[in-house]
């Protein structure tokens, strides 16, 4: 068995930390571009990269959520199908019911397929813009208003607008 000098093996762990360093240095960037690429989580508030001018064409938008962490919140939209116009903006509600005796502490984070369809997206108002928490038997509704840009993709003619709850711990245990 052939024996690696000290000199050798100094090198070698250098070369295995400066990549490390790399890497987490090109992480952030490179999820957040992977995330831009499927539609996840992308920055929700920023300028549609499109005109918006209302056009002829209609969608159909299908809007679905589910709950992580069994957490005991009944969700959902005010509709589930609604068939919206490009360019114009539109609102719709979800519905939030806390079946619980605790106050739930939850991250809504949104998504949007196909793929191409979520660069198209301008969320004007949003209940996953911020962290929520619903009281003990409590329930609400809050509004989401939307748009999606009039140059989408021709192809497109059915979106899927997606909403996962994510348990979080209470801002007094942190």
């Amino acid at each position: 068995m052939k024996k690696i000098s000290n000199w050798k093996l100094a090198f070698i762990l250098a070369g295995v930390v400066l990549a490390m360093l790399a890497f987490a240095y090109v992480n952030v960037p490179l999820f957040r571009m992977y995330c831009r690429k499927v539609g996840i989580a992308i920055s929700p508030n920023r300028e549609a990269k499109a005109d918006l001018a209302p056009v002829d064409r209609k969608v159909t938008i299908l809007f679905t959520g589910v709950v992580a962490d069994d957490m005991p919140i009944a969700f959902r939209a005010d509709k589930a199908f609604e068939e919206i116009k490009l360019g114009e903006q539109s609102k719709t509600s979800y519905h939030f019911v806390n079946l619980s005796d605790d106050t739930i502490y939850f991250r809504p984070v949104h998504s949007v397929l196909p793929e191409n369809a979520a660069t198209k997206l301008t969320l004007t108002k949003c209940f996953c813009f911020d962290d929520q928490t619903i009281l003990p038997g409590q329930s609400y509704t809050l509004p989401v208003i939307f748009s999606f840009a009039s140059d989408l993709d021709p192809e497109v003619e059915r979106i899927t607008f997606h909403y996962t709850l994510f348990k979080k711990e209470s801002k007094a245990k942190k």
